[in-house]
């Protein structure tokens, strides 16, 4: 009977230590930080690799002045609610919400002025185009535009009473607008005249973004993703793998954007054709993404959640627990690829692993894992934007275990 009760007990420490090691060493490129307020967060801009603002509830502005590691708290004199932060190519940081509230600073957020936007209505989007130019959104179909920095505000006309979520300008003539019950706007005269667009959808549409004149994406509720290739002419839906909502877009270039929702974080790298989840390990509304360039990104939430990456969003994937048969590290798909690719590897026990990329010559250009794993099946995806077109080797290196495979990057 104590043999048996031992035996039990071995198993159960085993299966225990199994599960630990399963969860703490399979990582997300996504790291929560520290925010200091267990507030709802509803906003964040980076302004350059270091700098970042957030805005969210109560008046809610943090700033972080190391990529978004640390966060202080600024005192902006107001409890009302901040909706949307932004800023504009001189580095003016601006901030809307609560009751037609915009505020503005020009000295890095140690003070901020309050502007006369014109409207009591609650804006829910702000977007500066350049240094003139920028617009609120917000209920009741208000859209408020600035042709001074901020210092004077016109009211535009909508034509519709629902709620404008989102605003993107391309140029300080041509953006668009998106907003509940399938609604996108779009003017091509700075807005003195707002066209409405087919969607072809009700669902509420919660942000927008163009990669150039032809190319936009707009998301909402449900997991809608819709996007175009003709400047809003027609909408197509693309699959987007959830039915959370899908609350902010955000694009590093014209290949590369990433869309943060409930629960989610998905990443495209080919325009916006197909969207991959993000390992994050939240289920709270993510409600805005922003980057400073295409690896360094944060995005927000609720509870005072700020998520963080330095990599693109890219991390280690362990796609199975189930303990395979032989270390192996398969050829990486797509092959060739522009400008990213799954790499996959099984291991056959705990081990330390390095996984690392080399270029024809030999030299090493970067190491993708350098840590221990456990048993498993595992996926990385690799993206490298400053390396040129040619031939790269990726080594898996685990126990006895050494193996590469053969890569083609075409630009």
């Amino acid at each position: 009977m104590k043999l048996k009760i031992v035996l039990y007990l071995r198993n159960l420490i085993f299966v225990s230590c199994f599960l630990i090691a399963s969860n703490l060493f399979t990582q997300s490129g996504w790291e929560q930080q520290t925010s200091g307020t267990n507030q709802t967060l509803l906003g964040v801009v980076m302004t350059d690799v270091n700098t970042a603002y957030v805005c969210g509830v109560s008046g809610i502005i943090l700033r972080s002045t190391n990529g978004g590691s640390n966060w202080q708290m600024l005192t902006t004199g107001t409890a009302r609610f901040l909706r949307s932060i932004t800023y504009d190519n001189s580095n003016a940081v601006y901030a809307a919400g609560e009751l037609g509230f915009i505020i503005k600073s020009t000295n890095s957020g140690a003070n901020w002025m309050t502007l006369n936007s014109g409207s009591n209505n609650t804006f829910v989007n702000i977007s500066f185009y350049d240094a003139l130019f920028g617009t609120a959104v917000g209920l009741n179909g208000t859209i408020q535009r600035t042709t001074d920095g901020g210092n004077n505000w016109q009211t535009q006309i909508s034509g519709v009473n629902v709620e404008l979520t989102g605003v993107h300008f391309l140029n300080s003539a041509t953006g668009y607008i998106s907003g509940f019950g399938g609604l996108i706007l779009k003017s091509t005269n700075t807005g003195a005249n707002w066209n409405t667009l087919t969607s072809g959808v009700t669902n509420e549409l919660r942000a927008v973004y163009f990669t150039d004149a032809n190319t936009g994406i707009v998301c909402g509720i449900s997991g809608k993703i819709l996007r175009t290739t003709n400047s809003g002419i027609n909408w197509n839906s693309i699959s987007s793998g959830t039915g959370n909502g899908l609350y902010s877009v955000y694009f590093t270039n014209s290949s590369t954007g990433y869309i943060s929702g409930t629960g989610v974080i998905l990443k495209t790298t080919n325009g916006g054709v197909n969207w991959q989840n993000q390992v994050i390990n939240i289920t709270s509304d993510l409600y805005s993404i922003h980057f400073s360039n295409n690896e360094n990104g944060l995005s927000v939430g609720q509870n005072g959640i700020i998520l963080k990456t330095s990599s693109g969003g890219i991390g280690i994937n362990q796609i199975s627990t189930e303990v395979p048969e032989k270390f192996t590290l398969y050829q990486n798909y797509p092959n060739p690829f522009n400008p990213s690719t799954v790499i996959t590897f099984d291991l056959l026990k705990l081990s330390h692993v390095k996984l690392s990329i080399f270029d024809i010559s030999g030299k090493i250009v970067e190491k993708i894992v350098d840590e221990k794993l456990s048993a498993g099946k595992y996926n990385v995806e690799w993206a490298n934007s400053n390396l040129p077109s040619g031939i790269y080797f990726c080594r898996l290196e685990a126990e006895k275990y050494n193996s590469a495979i053969k890569m083609l990057l075409v630009k």
